[in-house]
């Protein structure tokens, strides 16, 4: 079979329309994205790079040496953070929350993806490289403490650290890990597959995850290594010098507010009547910035002439929001719908790398660039992956089954095996030679009574003894056949946990150790190589060669 066969992403269930429109009816959604990802349009002559802006890349690129190192970078990305320090380099950006052990698989695709973009611009003849946004400023802990496994009894587990009810509202960056990390880590390691590749992994995860570190600080270092080959830029929004570089456009934020807020209303009104869902619901008082007060991350949100904190009774004019902005921009940090406008302020983006649920976001965006000014850099779609393992590859072969057929449910998908795996006509057969049995010998009954009247009662006992053998041989059949069942059904328990877990995709709930633990990162390197940029399909990778 072949390594990598694509399917469309209308035959999966539950994909965001919004995607399906923008991978394959762009002409849906023209007047929320400034320009198709199309391959087509793929091309130097066609490339809009980044409008210029007063950025400031030698103070940007010293932060960014600084993270890099301190997180354990390869020389690769010292060589992209050189190339990044120059006027006409750009950057291909993605990002993602700063999730245990790294999270769901899909992070490390649209790392990767992020990275293949990048090498695709530079070859066309417009340098790039690839930037990794932590979001570390998140304050959901929900989204962040756990992480899943297939464990050895093919169920799927959730791994998840504990964390203090002090550390709930705060920015993940602020949350350090006690020593209860190290059971976490422990479990998530005993679960792992065993091979030779997992003792390095352990001991990368065991150098990151320890007491006293950060989730944001603990993901970057894992990170950092698992592309130490790839260049990836790491970057961590949390620091002074970015907080600093980044207080002009909290302060046109400050400005614009009302005009953002009507910029909004109206985009998701238009959205909304075209059928999309909002992904970021529209109310009166969005929380365009968000502040650090009291240990915690609070929504800054206007009502009339004056700025007030969710949870507190703080209330601020808008000179008193920006002496603060002024004086302590790292109180400050952007909420899900400004984050990429900072993150196109300070970056020289020319693409970003983008899930379903953040196209949602984007198709939000364009008229809130206008109102700065700007315009939405292109948004590229991330790889989307099932990875199909030889154990699985064979059972769906055995029974000829594909991928989609998964989506029925596995009630309907177990029907469907046993009925290929059980030859239905033997319970005919036994059905049959029953009543043969007993219709030939009782046709026998006469002509033995007039030989001899005795033998009626052998006659009736042979009958009783051949149905009783056919009885046997059947109820072993029958025996035979629910073991055999009860078999499949664990077969196909284990294949669900494992390629469409919870009835979502794979990407979406395994975290990407299991399949490094049993394969190495080469296995990224593998995933790496199928990753087509023209490619509009969900990809099932097989590993049949690996």
């Amino acid at each position: 079979m072949c390594e990598s066969l694509g399917l469309s992403f209308s035959e999966i269930p539950n994909i965001p329309p919004i995607l399906l429109d923008y991978i394959s009816h762009f002409d849906k959604l023209q007047s929320f994205f400034p320009r198709s990802f199309s391959s087509d349009k793929f091309r130097s002559t066609e490339i809009v790079s980044p409008q210029p802006r007063p950025l400031n890349r030698g103070s940007l690129v010293d932060v960014l040496q600084v993270q890099n190192k301190l997180l354990g970078a390869g020389p690769k990305t010292f060589e992209n953070l050189e190339r990044l320090a120059k006027n006409h380099c750009c950057a291909v950006v993605t990002g993602q929350q700063v999730g245990l052990f790294t999270g769901p698989a899909y992070t490390i695709y649209k790392a990767l993806t992020a990275v293949k973009l990048a090498d695709a611009y530079t070859k066309e003849g417009v340098e790039a490289v690839p930037v990794f946004w932590m979001a570390t400023e998140d304050h959901d802990i929900d989204e962040v403490k756990s992480t899943q496994l297939v464990v050895a009894d093919s169920t799927l587990k959730k791994i998840c650290y504990e964390n203090r009810s002090e550390d709930y509202g705060r920015s993940v960056s602020d949350v350090l890990f006690t020593d209860s990390i190290r059971s976490t880590l422990n479990e998530f390691l005993k679960d792992l597959p065993d091979s030779d590749f997992k003792p390095e992994l352990a001991n990368r995860l065991m150098q990151a995850y320890s007491s006293g570190k950060s989730y944001g600080q603990a993901f970057g270092e894992v990170l950092s290594f698992l592309f130490s080959d790839y260049g990836l830029i790491l970057l961590d929004p949390q620091d002074q010098t970015l907080k600093n570089l980044s207080k002009p456009f909290f302060l046109r934020i400050v400005d614009r507010w009302t005009e953002l807020q009507n910029r909004l209303r109206s985009r998701n009104a238009q959205l909304v009547k075209v059928g999309y869902p909002l992904q970021v619901p529209s109310t009166e008082e969005t929380a365009f910035l968000f502040m650090e007060e009291e240990g915690k991350r609070r929504g800054v949100v206007r009502v009339r002439d004056q700025f007030h904190l969710r949870g507190v009774p703080k209330v601020f004019t808008p000179s008193e929001l920006r002496v603060i902005i002024e004086q302590r921009p790292e109180r400050i940090s952007p909420n899900v719908l400004m984050r990429p406008l900072v993150q196109d302020f300070l970056l020289p983006t020319i693409a970003y790398v983008a899930g379903p649920s953040e196209l949602g976001y984007f198709a939000q965006l364009s008229n809130l660039y206008q109102a700065f000014g700007e315009e939405m850099p292109r948004i590229f779609p991330r790889a989307s992956f099932t990875v199909i393992e030889k154990r699985m590859e064979k059972f769906l072969k055995k029974y000829r089954l594909c991928f989609q057929d998964l989506f029925q449910g596995s009630q309907a998908l177990l029907k469907l095996v046993i009925e290929q795996s059980v030859n239905q006509e033997v319970s005919l057969k036994f059905d049959q030679l029953q009543s043969e049995f007993a219709q030939q010998l009782g046709e026998m009954a006469e002509p033995l009574k007039l030989i001899d009247p005795t033998l009626s009662g052998a006659l009736s006992t042979t009958q009783q003894k051949v149905q009783y053998q056919l009885g046997n041989l059947r109820a072993k059949f029958v025996g035979a056949a629910s073991r055999r069942q009860e078999i499949v059904q664990r077969q196909i328990e284990s294949v669900y946990t494992v390629l469409y877990p919870s009835k979502e995709l794979q990407e979406r709930q395994l975290n990407i150790f299991y399949f490094l633990s049993r394969y190495g990162c080469d296995f990224l390197a593998r995933l790496y190589g199928v990753i087509d940029l023209s490619c509009r399909q969900h990809q099932l990778f097989y590993l049949s060669k690996f």
